[in-house]
């Protein structure tokens, strides 16, 4: 797909100038007759790449954000159900939104539509734009015949989303602030400070404490072999990105996630979540139970729940009952489990996903807060346990020999 600029007149001779991505020049000047615009001219604008055009793309506004993209689920489910053709809607919606990336998205969406292509595969042409997430579960709603179900389950999702990643920043953007001063404080007290205390002790004839030697131990290693550790740093960082974007990788890694204390419990709610909305869907579209699992597996991102979505699948393919399959699933608790049979029994399966999905929804808002409440304190003890060994250690050999003259 390439992005192309155009001038053109309407019926009544009105100059348009625009801007649209589309996968030849021929292409788009097939689309813009369609619409009743006459094109003049047609050119190739070159894209930006790298890492400052993506910086600039950002500080502008230029790229689609959460909130945008929850908005747009929102008018394209009311649109679709008002009956409104989703080529039109497309076109509207663009013509109005704020990101300028958003709204070539959109208009090349619109054009591939126009050209018979579905909407999930259209929306799959940009990755940048719509997520996985998105894409499947647009996917879901056309196999189905439920697309302004699946835009209003989109709507609700990424409205939680957003609202969750809010909740993440409020709590840890004290926490992160608090983390870089001590970085940056004990950076220049290493540096600079007690290297001179060192100097300092090294001339007296008596023996340092265990903290004076700790923090004048620690102190040289930082100036002596600063470069050297900051080098392995970048390296580890720089392979361990390179070995979690392997699929080896990539599943060990999702799998420790879901163990780490709080964060994995975290983690596994907002699964839990994504997997119950998606699978009441795909339920509620009348597809099969083992069918709608293939389908609700591109929805989680997580690979080592993925496959065990999968397990599950086959699980259920030979016979075995839904409940039984989804208990292998790390996911579920014993009464969630419970709460699923009696669906499964009832004939309400749907119900009881959507009652676990919101039970869960409630109890994210509360966690979030919770740990929002807490890290303060614990911020707080580590940054005077921190300050404690550091003045014992600076100080405490003053103090000893003063008592030793008096």
């Amino acid at each position: 797909m390439q992005h192309y600029s155009y001038r053109g007149r309407d019926k009544e001779g009105r100059l348009k100038i625009g801007e649209r991505i589309s996968e030849s020049p021929d292409n788009l000047s097939a689309a813009l007759i369609k619409e009743g615009i006459t094109p003049v001219s047609i050119e190739l604008i070159k894209t930006r790449t790298g890492f400052w055009s993506s910086l600039s793309d950002r500080l502008l506004g230029e790229q689609a954000k959460l909130d945008e993209l929850s908005i747009f689920s929102r008018q394209m489910q009311l649109l679709n159900k008002a009956g409104v053709p989703i080529v039109s809607a497309l076109h509207q919606l663009a013509a109005n939104t704020r990101s300028r990336q958003f709204a070539l998205a959109l208009d090349g969406v619109a054009d591939n539509l126009a050209k018979g292509t579905s909407m999930a595969s259209s929306m799959r042409l940009y990755p940048n734009i719509f997520s996985t997430l998105m894409v499947n579960i647009v996917d879901i709603g056309e196999t189905t015949g439920h697309l302004s179900e699946a835009f209003g389950y989109l709507y609700e999702y990424l409205e939680f989303e957003s609202s969750s990643i809010k909740q993440f920043k409020t709590a840890f953007r004290y926490p992160m602030f608090v983390l870089i001063s001590i970085f940056v404080a004990i950076a220049i007290l290493n540096i600079f400070v007690i290297p001179t205390f060192a100097k300092f002790y090294s001339g007296l004839n008596v023996e340092l404490p265990w903290q004076t030697r700790f923090i004048i131990d620690v102190s040289s290693v930082v100036v002596n072999y600063g470069y050297l550790i900051l080098a392995g740093l970048i390296i580890g960082v720089i392979w361990l990105y390179k070995y979690i974007h392997t699929p080896n990788g990539k599943y060990k890694w999702d799998k420790l996630q879901l163990r780490i204390p709080i964060f994995g419990k975290l983690l596994k709610r907002i699964i839990i979540i994504r997997f119950c909305q998606s699978l009441e869907i795909v339920l509620k579209s009348g597809i099969a139970v083992n069918q709608g699992l293939a389908l609700v597996s591109n929805t989680i991102t997580n690979a080592y729940i993925n496959r065990q979505i999968l397990d599950m699948q086959a699980s259920i393919e030979r016979g075995v009952s839904f409940t039984n399959a989804i208990s292998k699933i790390e996911l579920f608790s014993p009464l969630e489990i419970q709460i699923l049979a009696v669906g499964e029994k009832n004939g309400e399966l749907s119900p009881a996903l959507d009652f676990i999905s919101k039970f869960y929804n409630q109890e994210i808002q509360y966690d979030l807060k919770r740990l929002s409440d807490m890290i303060g304190p614990i911020m707080l003890a580590a940054i005077a346990v921190l300050v404690l060994i550091i003045a014992l250690g600076v100080y405490l050999p003053i103090w000893n020999m003063i008592n030793l003259k008096h």
